[in-house]
């Protein structure tokens, strides 16, 4: 450790930045606060550099809301700025105060002490178009909890669909249109509250639409065509979940092994070994929630059978041979293994995620043969 260089925490938020800053050979600690713009902050690491009469200065803050905006700031002015992952942020036993001083100093100490993990920072458009297909994502989430909601009060009040009507699917056309007729036949505030609900849901409908046209056109995109092109070989990955798959893992290469992107999508097991004994308590899930989720939607039902649908077939036909024979492989594996244990009486819930595991091999070995 260079006793010339000085490790600076920051605790980012939209009131105030609170800094500390410490010489780790000497144990002193600076503290600062400034307001929280990129002027400031750069005014006060500058004094902290006079201070220390430091040589070279490392920064870090926790990954938040500020994304990865205030580090490219920082690098494009010459500092050396690293995100850190919240998770890897050890606890101190027994602490009972916090403050954003406090948190800054920890941070300071735990970086110098290299006990944090740095979050890869992606390029500005590949975290724009991340930030689109989260965005997408959740407001999917907002749709099915108003859909759910809607039926709710629906059933509370004695109306029910597929009773009246024989028909199955809901929130189709012919849905719809039994909503607009049912509501306009309620009264009072079960009419206004229908009426409010169903006009937000359409909404929604509207904007799911257009963020559908939006993956469409982003799939086609240079960046992307052959990325995507490798993956929707896949049975379960179309363009949605192909997009998000590129998107969240950003440049593939920094994982030399699929066990390395396993345990960054929170897919490794859970192990409690102790007296000889060894216990297993299913996935961490202490990684990307997006990306994992991607996997094991992809999983839903297609390990099942290896059968090939007419839309898979059309997928394939435009993919390069060396891309579909790695999907081929996996779709036998997946088969192999999902029915095996199914047969052995293991829940669909965890063979899905079993065989989610199982595909984010062969997806780091399709990305790696996309990107050489």
């Amino acid at each position: 450790m260079n006793q010339n260089t000085i490790y600076v925490g920051i605790d980012v938020d939209d009131v105030r930045y609170h800094g500390s800053a410490l010489n780790p050979s000497t144990g002193e600690m600076l503290d600062f606060d400034c307001r929280p713009t990129l002027k400031g902050l750069v005014g006060q690491l500058e004094k902290v550099r006079g201070g220390f009469g430091a040589v070279q200065m490392k920064l870090c803050y926790e990954a938040s809301y500020v994304g990865f905006s205030l580090q490219r700031d920082l690098q494009a002015r010459g500092y050396d700025c690293a995100v850190v992952a919240p998770s890897s942020i050890p606890r101190r036993p027994g602490k009972s105060v916090k403050t954003d001083r406090i948190d800054a100093a920890d941070l300071a100490e735990f970086y110098a002490n290299g006990l944090l993990t740095i979050v890869a920072a992606p390029e500005a458009e590949l975290e724009q178009d991340r930030d689109l297909l989260r965005s997408r994502q959740q407001l999917k989430q907002q749709q099915g909890a108003l859909r759910r909601h809607i039926q709710s009060l629906l059933r509370r009040n004695g109306l029910h669909y597929k009773a009246e009507t024989q028909h199955k699917t809901l929130w189709q056309t012919h849905h719809y249109g039994w909503l607009d007729r049912t509501i306009e036949g309620c009264s009072g505030s079960l009419k206004v509250n229908l009426s409010l609900l169903v006009r937000q849901l359409k909404g929604l409908d509207e904007i799911l639409a257009a963020y559908g046209e939006a993956v469409e056109t982003l799939a086609q995109a240079p960046r992307y065509r052959e990325p995507v092109k490798a993956l929707t070989c896949y049975k379960g990955i179309k363009d949605l979940f192909a997009l998000t798959m590129i998107t969240e893992i950003g440049d593939v290469k920094r994982f030399a092994h699929p066990r390395q992107l396993v345990s960054w999508v929170g897919m490794d097991i859970r192990e409690y070994a102790s007296g000889g004994k060894s216990h297993r308590f299913g996935i961490t899930r202490q990684g990307n929630p997006y990306l994992r989720t991607a996997f094991i939607e992809a999983n839903q039902r297609g390990y099942r059978s290896a059968q090939l649908g007419k839309d898979l077939k059309a997928r394939r036909a435009n993919s390069a041979p060396e891309f579909v024979a790695i999907a081929d492989r996996c779709l036998r594996r997946l088969t192999k293994k999902g029915n095996r244990l199914l047969l052995d009486g293991k829940h669909p819930n965890k063979v899905k995620v079993a065989c989610a595991r199982e595909m984010v091999g062969f997806v780091w070995e399709s990305l790696n043969r996309a990107a050489a």
